[in-house]
């Protein structure tokens, strides 16, 4: 070869394709950003649905619970409970005391 080594071909090269080297370069690295967000979204996609269902599901045990509350606290149970475990009577007429504040 004419006094003309590779290395100073590959020098030359470079400096005319230097442009279409680093936009390569930031071509790769925008698709592998792109790759890591879009993975990173399904993560959170997922973790959204988990947090959906679990919170569906303290919604229903809270109805449960309400219902649950509301038979507890009626009248007529309460009535009965005082009846036969505490031997508790409605007061006659004369039973009755009327508290007054001055």
């Amino acid at each position: 070869m004419n006094n003309i080594s590779l290395h100073r071909l590959i020098g030359q090269d470079w400096r005319r394709q230097k442009w279409l080297a680093l936009m390569l370069l930031a071509c790769m690295a925008s698709a592998l950003t792109v790759v890591h967000f879009a993975h990173l979204n399904r993560q959170l996609t997922i973790a959204q649905d988990g947090m959906y269902q679990q919170r569906d599901q303290l919604d229903i045990e809270w109805r449960n619970l309400l219902l649950e509350q509301r038979a507890l606290a009626e009248h007529s149970r309460v009535e009965d409970i005082a009846r036969s475990r505490l031997q508790m009577v409605r007061p006659a007429g004369e039973q009755d005391i009327a508290v007054t504040i001055r």
